[in-house]
């Protein structure tokens, strides 16, 4: 199932990228029916554009559903339904591409963006944080039980490759200072390659900790790897295929977690507001 998701992201989004192109090539030649290829532009850049914003304004989660783009996908469609109506076999094509288009966005929604059983007894609130092994950027073997000596937030991100991972980690960055003087310590875990992690370090220039979780085995000892987890084709640029499940953790100075995020959705994330919160509602309390 998850190599059959690994799949179906890389093309689907290659997808939307050639039919959008497909339909401005048509407008702008004059192509008739003219109102069909706006229907079938209208289905098609809509959810495309779903995704430029989430790599170019740097969004750290979306809504469960993005109605809106669902509207002027599905509006689209419609559109090509009444060329097709009237203008009959002409249209009819667009009219297919147009509905594929939209079954596709629907798809990515329901099925591809969630996950399924997603509940770590091992992460839950109140639990001591297992011992696991990370490393250092530079290579060097961390255990995790020395990250504990004060509160700590764990965000176990999928990598560079992930716009809405990259967003959470920007946003991290710039209430660096707030986390801090809340005596939280921000550590950051992917099982990319160290290179990938230091280009976000030195993009970020701030004291955020990177930390590569080598061959995923911390994921896999807390019960959060995501097998065939990376698109399809982002091995030729040197991550693995197996990713992890995106996972907020916040623990006290002991050590014991007091959040946990283990969404089930990859497109739905904390909001930082909320933790801070927690804080210092924890801090007043103990």
């Amino acid at each position: 199932m998850n190599l059959l998701k690994s799949l179906y992201i890389s093309t689907f989004v290659t997808w939307l990228t050639l039919v959008s192109i497909y339909a401005f090539i048509k407008l702008a030649t004059g192509t008739a029916p003219l109102l069909s290829w706006l229907g079938l532009a209208l289905a098609a850049f809509a959810p495309l554009v779903f995704f430029l914003k989430a790599f170019l304004f740097k969004t750290p989660r979306t809504p469960r559903h993005p109605v809106g783009f669902s509207i002027l996908s599905g509006l689209g469609v419609v559109i090509t339904m009444a060329i097709s109506s009237r203008y009959g076999q002409a249209a009819g094509a667009v009219h297919i591409l147009a509905g594929i288009t939209l079954m596709a966005w629907l798809v990515y929604l329901r099925w591809y963006s969630v996950f399924r059983s997603r509940n770590s007894a091992l992460l839950k609130s109140g639990a001591k944080l297992p011992e696991f092994e990370l490393e250092t950027l530079e290579g060097t073997a961390v255990s995790s039980s020395s990250l504990m000596s004060k509160p700590h937030l764990l965000l176990f991100y999928r990598g560079n490759w992930c716009p809405f991972c990259t967003a959470q980690i920007e946003e991290l960055a710039a209430s660096y200072r707030r986390l801090e003087k809340m005596g939280l310590t921000v550590v950051l875990i992917s099982p990319q390659p160290a290179t990938n992690n230091q280009q976000l370090a030195t993009r970020f220039q701030i004291p955020l900790i990177f930390m590569r979780d080598p061959d995923g085995k911390a994921a896999k000892l807390l019960e959060i790897q995501h097998e065939w987890g990376t698109p399809m084709g982002l091995q030729m640029l040197g991550y693995e295929s197996d990713s992890v499940l995106p996972t907020m953790v916040v623990t006290d100075k002991n050590g014991f977690i007091i959040f946990s995020d283990q969404t089930d959705n990859y497109r739905v994330r904390p909001e930082l507001a909320d933790i801070e919160m927690l804080l210092k509602s924890n801090s007043q309390s103990s």
